[in-house]
């Protein structure tokens, strides 16, 4: 009898960690027979092994075995008067490792979309702000407000696993309203609209804070807008989601953010109404949570000889690198499809997934597992109340991240 080789995955490729994919598994590659969602299909299918796949460990460009690398790593290591790491997503184990090496050497940790995180962290700080879960969402809202423009392209399936859901325990999905405000891409926007209550407001992000403005106001609005107002005043449960890269290209990112927050603060007077930011898809929230577990600071720490300190401004590892204020930058990356940019002012070890790709080559490449692929591993979704156990699915000889930091560390677990 054939094995069964299909099974069920965890995917670590997206902050909503979804676990009702099915994959076939064949001679140790991979093909995702449940999802029918181009983006999330490509997107775990780009970390197959491939004849461009790099298996092997690399020293200024040149193939060397992995002893080899380690012992050259260590070399750079001690050799080094400071060390930076930058996190470009892994999982749970993988950011402690990172930690335990920063103690042995005193190094700063930064995650390379800090600055995201800092921005709605900004809005808790000085004001604070009402949050909901991916799963109170599903269950309970009646109108979601999506903000921005790539939002469902980083997050394909926020539309059917959980604003447009087939079961909900406590509301009618079928009912659910979705507003879009932002330039969403049109052919997207048709689909969904084919299935589901959504209206759209095309409109620069810029204008976000004067439109939440004009919709909790008394003032005679257009068409378009007087129906979306319409909409908002019955509703019982908003949701207002969004993702903090996408007003990157604004005049005031921290501005449209805090005037979202203040908009559900005013919606909460007659009404239920939460906020629900979409992390990035670099394990962001995994990497934030292990931190302030660890640390009490979800990102950009030093440790200093006795603990860890934090202050986002000197420990921003971007700032710290494009200045030369480092001479050792270590990079990790298990998760990320995009290419790594790194800086050849600095020397650069790159411990990464063997489909990474860079502008520049890195001094000592060190290829690692995926978790949820080559090893098991746990990461956080989004809204940093759950915690998904990701299994393995290949065979192969690749470490995790965590085993390979701690060789360089010389961390025993």
């Amino acid at each position: 009898m054939k094995p069964d080789n299909k099974r069920y995955i965890t995917c670590p490729f997206c902050s909503l960690h979804c676990d009702d994919i099915q994959v076939e598994v064949n001679d140790n590659r991979f093909k995702v027979i449940s999802e029918n969602i181009k983006d999330c299909t490509s997107k775990i299918e780009y970390f197959n092994i491939k004849n461009t796949s790099n298996l092997t460990a690399m020293f200024k460009n040149k193939k060397i075995t992995f002893k080899k690398a380690i012992d050259s790593a260590r070399r750079m290591i001690n050799r080094s008067d400071d060390i930076t790491l930058v996190n470009h997503g892994t999982d749970v184990n993988g950011v402690r490792s990172l930690l335990n090496f920063a103690a042995s050497y005193n190094c700063v940790v930064d995650h390379v979309n800090s600055k995201y995180l800092y921005r709605n962290l900004g809005i808790i700080q000085r004001k604070g702000y009402m949050a909901t879960s991916l799963t109170e969402t599903r269950n309970r809202s009646d109108v979601v407000i999506l903000f921005g423009n790539n939002i469902l392209k980083k997050s394909p399936r926020l539309i059917d696993k959980v604003i447009f859901p087939k079961h909900s325990l406590c509301t009618n999905p079928k009912s659910r309203k979705l507003i879009l405000v932002g330039d969403f891409d049109t052919g997207s926007v048709k689909k969904i609209k084919s299935k589901h209550h959504v209206k759209h407001l095309k409109t620069n992000l810029n204008d976000t804070p004067e439109i939440l403005t004009k919709l909790v106001s008394e003032d005679k609005l257009s068409k378009n807008l007087e129906e979306i107002r319409k909409t908002i005043k019955k509703s019982k449960y908003l949701v207002a989601s969004w993702t903090t890269s996408d007003f990157d290209k604004c005049h005031d990112p921290d501005y449209i953010i805090s005037s979202i927050s203040d908009f559900i603060l005013s919606m909460n007077k007659t009404s239920r109404a939460a906020c629900m930011p979409i992390a990035g898809s670099l394990a962001d929230a995994t990497s934030s949570q292990t931190m302030s577990w660890i640390t009490g600071f979800p990102s950009r720490v030093k440790f200093n000889g006795k603990s860890f300190f934090h202050d986002r401004n000197i420990c921003n590892g971007e700032e710290i690198i494009s200045n030369r204020n480092t001479d050792l930058a270590i990079h990790i990356s298990t998760v990320n499809h995009n290419k790594v940019m790194l800086n050849d002012k600095v020397k650069n070890i790159f411990i990464g997934h063997i489909n990474s790709t860079f502008n520049i080559r890195p001094d000592i490449f060190i290829p690692v597992g995926n978790p949820g692929i080559d090893h098991q591993g746990i990461m956080f979704r989004t809204d940093n109340v759950v915690s998904v156990l990701l299994d393995k699915i290949r065979e192969n000889d690749l470490l995790s991240t965590q085993d390979v930091v701690n060789m360089l560390s010389e961390v025993d677990d």
